[in-house]
């Protein structure tokens, strides 16, 4: 059994590119794994660029999908997510990576280190975060401690992208239109954002359309993906 574990949650965006860079100067190369944790509703360039990344640094790839998808789990839910209730990342991203975790811990080892790239800068939520932490599958008996670790906690945006671009590392094409990596149809993105990539992938935007009229629950408060045709001419 391996001592050690390295995980490192990878979007595919700059922040968990950076949390790679930081993990691969505290950690062995062969104790890293990435991993990304595919909603459904991802940018549909960023599997392939998840994998470009990974092949550059020569780095194992894992790749969880739930049985059901972002647009699968609206219709069970009968609502998108909200601010309030994220059931986009604790369905589709945590639990899941949690699950992995607790399927593989003889393959993982006793320990295991698993690396987020959030940083304070982006809410006064998360600024409040400890770099450090227990994570929530460690076992009360101790045969198995799982820690957490946000390297890029006190990181602000141009460093990060001062460090991407020192170490000549490719950049998700996202951030040509976008100031995150995330779904396409993310709740936080600039409504502008999600037009101008549905304007690109007319068939994401009919699928959104078509689910929020059968679940009558709009994608922000009091505003729908059909909206944005009545905000701004989309096609």
């Amino acid at each position: 059994m391996d001592k050690r574990k390295v995980i490192v949650n990878f979007s595919g965006g700059k922040d968990s590119t950076v949390a790679i860079l930081e993990a691969l100067k505290k950690y062995p190369k062969d104790e890293i794994i990435l991993c990304y944790q595919d909603t459904g509703a991802e940018y549909l360039e960023t599997e392939s660029h998840v994998k470009k990344v990974a092949e550059l640094f020569e780095l194992p790839l894992v790749i969880l999908r739930r049985h059901e998808d972002f647009w699968e789990l609206a219709q069970r839910l009968n609502h998108f997510p909200t601010p309030q209730m994220r059931n986009c990342t604790l369905y589709l991203k945590v639990r899941e990576v949690n699950k992995w975790i607790r399927a593989n811990r003889q393959r993982l080892g006793s320990e295991i280190i698993i690396v987020s790239g959030i940083r304070g800068e982006e809410s006064l939520h998360r600024s409040k975060l400890p770099e450090w932490g227990i994570h929530e599958t460690t076992l009360k008996d101790g045969s198995f401690v799982a820690k957490a670790w946000l390297p890029c906690l006190h990181l602000k945006e141009k460093e990060v992208y001062d460090i991407i671009r020192s170490e000549g590392l490719p950049i998700h094409p996202c951030y040509e239109f976008s100031q995150r990596c995330n779904c396409w149809g993310c709740i936080f993105a600039p409504n502008h954002v999600v037009r101008d990539y549905a304007r690109v992938h007319p068939d994401l935007y009919e699928k959104a359309c078509l689910i929020e009229d059968e679940i009558k629950h709009k994608w922000k408060e009091g505003f729908g993906f059909n909206d944005l045709m009545k905000q701004g001419r989309l096609f």
